[in-house]
């Protein structure tokens, strides 16, 4: 689970909940190993940052929305995006959640991919710009690529990660 700083503290709350009720061990992951403040105030420490990745040691990577999505523009970090695709061409599920599917669809990943219903005009023209496929659906799972409207799916997206052998 990547985060920035201002990310949604509910989203990574409710992803590790879920994750536990499933017994899936999440990692958190962070651009350093310094405490990462979310959105609402929770901090949260990394344990491991996105530079030491290595997709044949995860079977999904996740990422979280919030403010720092925009703030950071986490969707113009080029390490960032490399690794969203190393996930996405290694068969590994990738998972975005509200705006953070903008670093998703930047990563040019999501041609002819269906795509829960972004969350803004700019979410949705950054998909479009990408030759995703815009749908009205909350949570969509198509072609190694899972993406949730906002944390509101959580339960949804966990039962199907933890129905989606990788």
């Amino acid at each position: 689970m990547l985060i920035a700083p201002d990310f949604k503290d509910e989203t990574l709350s409710m992803l590790q909940l879920m994750f536990g009720k499933n017994d899936i061990e999440g990692v958190v992951v962070g651009f350093s190993l310094k405490e990462c403040k979310g959105y609402h105030g929770a901090v949260v420490m990394p344990k491991t940052e996105a530079k030491e990745l290595d997709p044949n040691s995860y079977d999904v990577l996740i990422l979280v929305d919030g403010p720092g999505v925009d703030s950071f523009k986490l969707y113009d970090n080029r390490p960032l995006l490399d690794l969203v695709r190393t996930f996405h061409d290694s068969k590994k599920i990738v998972v975005g959640i509200g705006n953070s599917m903008k670093v998703i669809a930047r990563a040019n990943v999501i041609r002819d991919t269906k795509m829960a219903r972004p969350e803004s005009t700019e979410s949705e023209k950054m998909t479009r710009l990408y030759r995703g496929v815009v749908t009205e659906d909350d949570l969509v799972f198509d072609k190694g690529v899972l993406t949730a409207t906002d944390s509101g799916r959580i339960d949804k997206l966990v039962e199907l990660l933890a129905s989606n052998p990788s």
